[in-house]
């Protein structure tokens, strides 16, 4: 599957282009948002996201941590009259009045892995990372094709997260991973520029 935003498959949801279309149009204009120096990930709501859904509270995967995490997510969405910036995770935490930053760290992880939320940019970061820029709350957990259309890096990023020290964490990576076809779980990931920034 060709992942390019020129060379869109037939199967891309309408909604997923017009999404990745919106999340790169805000950010060439420069909206963006820093707590201190903590950069902000630009929010954005997939349309379908009219209500709380069935298919997130029943979701089987997902701890009640991780659903109160998405669901703030989606408020905030909601609540915003103009752009929309991820918390830190301390703030998040606050939020969904839980002790632990880190709790809210592994949350976000297993809603990528699980494909509840998605990262639709990315960006150049102090120590030569290459982080999310931009998320997208989905209404039900996007199917691979739309992911992969979304965020190139999302094979990457699974395998990455396959090694992380947590051994929920490890085992969704793990499952999702397992998911993806073999012959894409192989093809290289090219990078692409935004701004004179990669994303």
């Amino acid at each position: 599957m060709n992942t390019k935003t020129n060379e869109v498959p037939a199967d891309i949801r309408p909604v997923t282009r017009a999404l990745k279309q919106s999340s790169m149009a805000r950010l060439r204009e420069g909206r963006g948002h820093y707590e201190g120096t903590h950069h902000c990930a630009l929010l954005l709501l997939d349309p379908n996201c009219t209500e709380i859904s069935p298919a997130l509270l029943q979701d089987s995967v997902l701890q009640p941590v991780d659903k109160i995490v998405l669901l703030l997510i989606m408020m905030i969405v909601r609540q915003c009259t103009g752009d929309a910036f991820l918390p830190t995770h301390a703030q998040l935490a606050k939020m969904a009045n839980v002790a632990s930053a880190d709790t809210i760290w592994r949350a976000l992880l297993i809603l990528r892995c699980s494909r509840w939320l998605t990262s639709c940019q990315k960006m150049w970061c102090k120590g030569g990372l290459l982080e999310p820029s931009a998320y997208v709350a989905n209404a039900k957990p996007l199917p691979v094709a739309d992911t992969l259309f979304l965020d190139p890096e999302y094979v990457r990023f699974l395998k990455k997260t396959v090694g992380h020290t947590h051994a929920r964490v490890r085992k969704i990576a793990s499952e999702f991973l397992s998911q993806v076809p073999e012959e894409i779980r192989n093809r290289p990931v090219k990078q692409r520029t935004l701004g004179g920034c990669k994303i």
